[in-house]
């Protein structure tokens, strides 16, 4: 293999594998949020502990919070959700399998029924009345949809580790 392309293999290997840790190198973990009413959400804070600042929410059975587990602090935790990193009371999270019910997989699927220069909104929960969390152009395959659904709404991983909830009727399995 040419030097140069070995070497370019290297840096995009290193920055894949420091998009999935904190800021001290702590890998992180996904989870669910859990024991968190309909009509609640859960804090997400600046520091760990309640008389922290509120700098976040998530909402109820999210999925893909991303936890640093060994950077706790009594019952808190640092997590990473829709871009943030703050810390969360560990009760509230499920850590078990990869944070999507188990892990099981609907899945693979690419964004359908989406016009050429739009996008498929990535969601925080399962509707329009959700957050963006991000998006999926026209087309984009890889998908990996998660078996956590409500309705035609649907837990999806991209191939770049991004979740979100999409509505299903924009996309094709495969």
């Amino acid at each position: 293999m040419p030097k140069k392309l070995f070497s370019v293999l290297a840096v995009l290997g290193a920055m894949a594998g420091f998009m999935q840790m904190d800021a001290t190198g702590n890998a992180a973990q996904a989870a669910c949020v859990v024991n968190v009413a309909s009509w609640d959400v859960l804090w997400m804070r600046s520091g760990p502990g309640v008389h922290y600042r509120r700098i976040g929410a998530i909402p109820p059975k999210a999925c893909g919070v991303r936890g640093y587990w060994n950077t706790c602090r009594g019952n808190w935790c640092k997590v990473r959700y829709a871009g943030r990193i703050g810390w969360v009371n560990q009760r509230y999270l499920d850590e078990g399998g990869d944070g999507y019910g188990g892990g099981e997989t609907l899945g693979k699927a690419c964004v359908s029924g989406v016009r050429p220069g739009d996008v498929l909104w990535m969601r925080a929960g399962p509707g329009v009345r959700y957050r963006r969390l991000g998006s999926m152009p026209h087309k984009e395959c890889g998908i990996r949809v998660i078996n956590q659904c409500r309705g035609n709404w649907c837990i999806v991983e991209t191939w770049e580790g991004v979740t979100g909830w999409v509505n299903t009727r924009y996309l094709r399995f495969y």
